[in-house]
């Protein structure tokens, strides 16, 4: 079974890069048989774009939603604790809070047991610093970060929906497929999740429209915010490309090229703060590589196949870690390749698919299903499935799933 679950994870990995190139290449011209697409429309109308006050709507539901599954949650958890109490003492506390408040409070260490912390991202911490100057509380900051941003991202999201497809019913379906995510209840704690969807829901929404500053601006804080953050670089450039056909055209958007390769530049002052604090650029990959993370990178369709091994030798954990993101790598190539085929832009379909590839390198993995999480492009990808039944299936499995693994976590299971 390792071996199959290797190779089907391998496959669908491999079949969607090369459709996607063949795609991508015959959209830029560059095949000898390909037929030269029109110049996307600047900015985007497909014909379902959301008022200011819907979009208000969308923000409020997406708070209102989380909260409501995690008082269920706790209900059915059947803790003694009173609520607040313990979604205080799960949300602030569990996976790596303790890291982000520390950075927050302390900034990076140069030696001592805290020089560790160089694998985790300045963006959240330093968001959480500023705006606990006001709080005075730097839990009570970053949890109010997370749910704004949360909030904000459900909206953003709702209205880049509404760029791509002309049903509204659609693009509500894909909003709705991120807020009723079965693990989008880490936008309501200490995790970066929330900021990272909005900083990435924005760059695309700046792409598709062709407002290379506003890709550029928010790629950079991506990319200081998550590793996967630096792979908006691949969305933004194929869109400037796109978007500009001929050499002429090129020379005149020149400065959108350098907009677009932003994200880099985010993810070098990220390595230069190693250089800075530990010495090496590469610091980081060395602290991932050593207790407590034990972090290397090995292909995608080896780590599922790790999956099932871990599923065997820890069924204790199965139902809360391994299964999950296993089921979760094969339903996210599964929702990308219906994009593809239902012609979802190749900036979406590039920086999905780069994302879930990374997150899938991880030889330890644990948090598979968050990462997940993370990836906007999926929720977007809802709209191009060939039937309606299955986007209302698609919801009803991922509201029924919420539902238990929220519980799960209110029974404080170990889900990371």
């Amino acid at each position: 079974m390792t071996f199959v679950l290797n190779a089907a994870a391998s496959g669908c990995m491999l079949v969607f890069m090369a459709l996607l190139a063949w795609r991508g290449l015959s959209q830029l011209g560059w095949l000898p048989a390909a037929r030269r697409l029109g110049r996307p429309a600047d900015p985007v109308r497909a014909g379902a774009e959301a008022s200011a006050r819907e979009l208000a709507l969308w923000a409020v539901l997406a708070v209102a939603l989380e909260w409501g599954f995690i008082a269920f949650g706790w209900a059915a958890a059947g803790r003694g604790e009173p609520f607040l109490e313990w979604f205080w003492q799960r949300f602030t506390t569990a996976g790596d809070a303790e890291h982000y408040l520390y950075l927050a409070q302390y900034g990076y260490a140069r030696a001592g047991d805290q020089v560790n912390c160089i694998v985790f991202y300045p963006l959240y911490p330093l968001a959480i610093r500023v705006v606990g100057l006001f709080t005075g509380d730097f839990a009570l900051a970053a949890v109010l970060i997370s749910q704004s941003c949360w909030a904000a991202a459900a909206a953003a999201l709702r209205r880049l929906a509404g760029r791509l497809v002309p049903s509204r019913q659609s693009a509500r379906c894909a909003a709705l497929a991120l807020v009723l995510f079965p693990f989008s209840f880490f936008s309501m704690g200490i995790f970066t999740e929330s900021l990272f969807l909005l900083l990435t829901v924005l760059a695309l929404d700046a792409v598709v429209c062709g407002r290379w500053r506003a890709a550029g601006v928010a790629g950079f804080l991506a990319a200081l915010c998550r590793t996967q953050g630096v792979l908006l670089v691949l969305a933004a450039a194929f869109a400037w490309l796109a978007a500009c056909p001929t050499a002429a055209e090129k020379r005149r958007q020149w400065r959108g090229a350098l907009w677009c390769l932003a994200p880099l530049a985010g993810y070098g002052l990220y390595l230069w703060l190693n250089r800075l604090y530990c010495g090496s650029a590469g610091a980081f990959l060395y602290y991932q590589s050593i207790a407590p993370w034990y972090q290397h990178a090995q292909w995608v369709g080896r780590t599922i196949g790790q999956q099932w091994q871990m599923i065997q030798d820890y069924p204790g954990l199965a139902r809360f870690i391994y299964w999950p993101q296993m089921i979760l790598y094969f339903a996210a190539m599964a929702l990308l390749l219906a994009g593809l085929a239902g012609g979802a832009p190749v900036p979406l379909l590039l920086y999905g698919g780069a994302y879930i590839g990374a997150s899938y390198l991880s030889s330890w993995l644990i948090s598979g299903s968050r990462y997940t999480f993370g990836c906007a492009p999926l929720y977007l990808m809802l709209p191009y499935l060939p039937r309606r039944w299955m986007r209302w299936a698609v919801l009803a499995l991922e509201g029924a799933a919420l539902a238990l693994y929220v519980t799960y976590y209110m029974q404080g299971q170990a889900i990371m």
